[in-house]
Order: structure tokens, then sequence, then C-alpha cells
């Protein structure tokens, strides 16, 4: 059973790196000769790179008169690489402004989506539920029955976890943080007896989202979902949310599904214990 949880959202890759070019095309006054010691800077970065890897894998073949060539041509194009930094420092300058450029406009654009679900469809290989649908969120370790024992132990202990049956686990595998819109597919699976979704996304808190509204709107029952707190800094667990998809994902998973249901009694439950 699937379903479109929300419409594409217009690619933005390109941006970045066009705005930064124009600003600085626009601080130089479109002048080839002042950004040519960024140009070369730039090239001479990119063959020592280039020497460089080839030298490592030359020498890993035991290839070693091609790697000691290989080393000697780096030598050379690092030395052009100083001497060109050193000589025409503006270079460096430009370059440095417009990786900060990047990663400014970059991370302005990934706080700017946060709340987005991140996913066009969410497909359900099977989907089986008895008019209640209890969800706990696991971050997948041995995963044999004696891990979902212990953390369904854990939150029938400290979270208002209903009834005698054993919930049902989400694991979300996350995958390239940058990936914003895409098909997810859940897939049901039954270690011991219990009853386990898993599905791989960019960010856990989006796809948890996601599935939970889709669950709401291919059953017609009002999904909740139990989590943990997590331990540590919020502000060391805000950039890992914002690097690695990672993070606290309970209240992040909480102001997504406020952010794209309106109504309040409509909204997956969405329930954290000690």
């Amino acid at each position: 059973m699937d379903r479109h949880s929300q419409h594409r959202p217009p690619d933005r890759s390109g941006t970045s790196p066009t705005v930064v070019c124009v600003l600085i095309t626009i601080a130089f006054d479109a002048d080839v000769d002042a950004q040519a010691g960024a140009y070369a800077t730039g090239i001479l970065a990119m063959m020592v790179s280039g020497a460089f890897a080839v030298t490592v894998s030359t020498a890993r073949r035991g290839h070693r008169p091609a790697a000691i060539g290989f080393a000697l041509l780096t030598l050379v194009l690092l030395y052009a690489l100083v001497y060109n930094i050193v000589d025409k420092p503006d270079g460096i300058t430009i370059s440095g402004f417009f990786i900060a450029g990047i990663i400014l406009v970059s991370l302005i654009s990934r706080i700017a989506r946060t709340t987005e679900l991140r996913a066009d469809r969410i497909v359900f290989d099977t989907l089986a539920h008895d008019q209640s649908i209890n969800i706990v969120v696991d971050r997948r370790q041995t995963g044999d029955s004696a891990e979902y024992r212990a953390k369904e132990l854990e939150q029938r202990g400290s979270s208002p976890v209903p009834g005698p049956a054993h919930a049902l686990f989400l694991e979300i595998d996350v995958g390239g943080p940058s990936d914003f819109s895409d098909t997810r597919t859940v897939h049901g699976v039954e270690v011991g007896d219990y009853r386990v979704l898993r599905a791989e996304a960019p960010a856990a808190p989006n796809a948890i989202a996601a599935i939970l509204l889709t669950l709401r709107d291919a059953t017609g029952v009002r999904p909740h979902c139990y989590f943990a707190w997590a331990e540590g800094s919020p502000l060391r667990h805000m950039f890992r949310y914002f690097l690695l998809g990672r993070g606290d994902t309970a209240p992040v998973t909480r102001e997504i599904i406020r952010s794209n249901e309106p109504d309040p009694d409509r909204r997956p439950g969405i329930h954290v214990g000690s």
C-alpha cells in the first residue's frame, strides 16, 4: 500500500555555488586578472591531489620506479602551489571565502528545510493492524529477539504503551543526509515474536514523521510512537542532526509532524520516556 506523502520540492542543488560565484564576480568587478590567483591555486591544488593519489596507488601496487617518479612530480607541483600562494595570497583568500560561502548557504538551506518530510512516497510491502498502532523507535544493534525484548520492557517501564500485545518496532537506517526527496520503502520483518518495520532514509526524524503520517492515512488509525530521551548536550544533537541526520529524534519528529499536520487531533502521538 502506498501514497504520495508530499510534492517533490524544487531542486536547489546548484543554488549555493551559483550565488557564491556571482558574489565573488561582483566583488572583483568581473576582473579575470584579479581572479587569476584563485584559478591558479585551485588548478595546482587539484593537480597536487591527483599526483599524490597516483603516487599512493602505484606504491601499493609495488611499482617502485613509477612511484618515485610520481612522488617527485607531486613535490614539484606542491612547490609550485606553495609559491603561488605566497606570491598571490589573494588566491587562497578567494578560495577560503568561496568555501565559507558554500558552507554558510548550504547550512541555511538545510536549516530552512528541517521540517520537510523528505519523501515523495512511502511504500509498505505489507500492512496489517488491529485498530491500534503502537510503534517503538529502535536503533538496531544486534537485531535479535533479546534486543527487542529489552527495548519493549524499557518502554513499558517509562512510557504508557497500552495493552498486552507486542509493540511494532520501527528502525531507520540513515544514509546520505543531503538526499531530500525520494521513495521510501518500508519492509516488515519478524524477529522471533517481534514485528519490525525497517527503512532507509537520509534523516531519521523526517522518515519517522513521514511513515507515521502515511500509516494514519492508509489505515485510518492514529498511530502512537514511543521514544527514549537521547543522552548528551542538545547543541551536540542539533549539529549531529544537521550533519548526519541523527540527533535527539523525538522533538524533531514532533515538530515535523506539527508543521505538516495543522489539526492537533489528527497528529500521530509522540511519547518520550525517561
